[in-house]
């Protein structure tokens, strides 16, 4: 779960995400040849999280689904994404009766519906939170959260989200992994009883074989040395390598301060090297293997 549960009643959060609409007489069945979610059988009102698919099996993007209206869906996905978002579903749209159009809202993490704003759905089901969802309004309301707070709230929720493993589009879905990366959350966004879509063959083949993906994402926690600090790596976005035995075994692709000195990451690990929990962090032309900067150690 990535919510803080922090806001009060009257507080609300901007965050980074982007709101897509596609709508006609053809949206049901044509989100359900796109998504790994079973969008067809999505209640009037509820929302799921789905993949999107490239054909060749990789992760494009991850979504939030609401069916607004029988007709009618609303996409949630980071605001980086949403250009290849609409152009991947707009790549299809052969005589199909449906439109995908980018909505101009913002999204905002809150308590409650904006009491001032214009109205246009929400985004919850317990991953951000117990108490706060994701409402979606075309101005900011009263009570939005900024200055300092702001990018403290904005820091625990990326640690939040470290934690809980969710990958971000600009970093862990970057690399080209496959649904296999996301190991137990898989089912989360799939659905294993739906028809085709998009990108499904390798999925299914690579779940009902057991087939370990070329990458898979684990969180770690961080230890660091006496000559760096997370702050420092974290503000510098210097790459940080995973080395086991002397040997690359992966990267860090996301790194957040936690305990003091110390904090959580995620690493994509190598299929090779996935026997192990322990590995060396090395900044690649600063330091080398025998001279880490820190360890780091999966979650289990």
């Amino acid at each position: 779960m990535v919510g803080l549960n922090v806001l009060s009643e009257a507080e609300y959060l901007k965050l980074d995400y982007t709101a897509l609409e596609v709508a006609g007489p053809d949206a049901a069945g044509y989100l359900q040849g796109q998504l790994s979610q079973d969008v067809e059988d999505i209640p009037l009102g509820d929302c799921s999280m789905s993949l999107l698919l490239a054909p060749t099996g990789k992760i494009t993007a991850i979504c939030w689904v609401l069916r607004e209206e029988a007709e009618k869906f609303v996409l949630l996905v980071e605001s980086a994404a949403v250009d290849e978002v609409q152009q991947r579903l707009k790549r299809y749209l052969i005589r199909t009766k449906a439109t995908v159009e980018v909505l101009d809202s913002f999204a905002l993490l809150g308590r409650r519906i904006p009491p001032e704003a214009p109205y246009l759905g929400h985004f919850s089901g317990g991953y951000f939170g117990f108490n706060e969802v994701i409402y979606l309004s075309k101005v900011e309301p009263e009570g939005m959260v900024i200055g300092e707070r702001e990018k403290r709230l904005i820091k625990a929720l990326e640690l939040q989200r470290i934690k809980s493993n969710f990958p971000s589009y600009t970093s862990e879905l970057s690399l080209g992994i496959f649904p296999g990366a996301l190991g137990e959350s898989l089912e989360l966004f799939v659905s294993f009883q739906k028809g085709c879509y998009v990108g499904q063959e390798l999925v299914e083949r690579m779940h009902s074989r057991a087939t370990a993906a070329p990458i898979s994402l684990k969180v770690l926690t961080i230890e660091m040395g006496q000559n760096f600090t997370i702050a420092e790596v974290v503000s510098s976005g210097a790459p940080l390598e995973l080395y086991r035995n002397g040997l690359l075994a992966g990267e860090v692709t996301s790194l957040a301060e936690g305990e003091p000195g110390n904090g959580n990451g995620i690493g994509a690990i190598k299929r090779s090297a996935t026997d192990s929990n322990f590995f060396d962090l090395v900044l690649p032309g600063i330091t080398d293997t025998d001279h880490p900067i820190g360890k780091a150690e999966i979650v289990d």
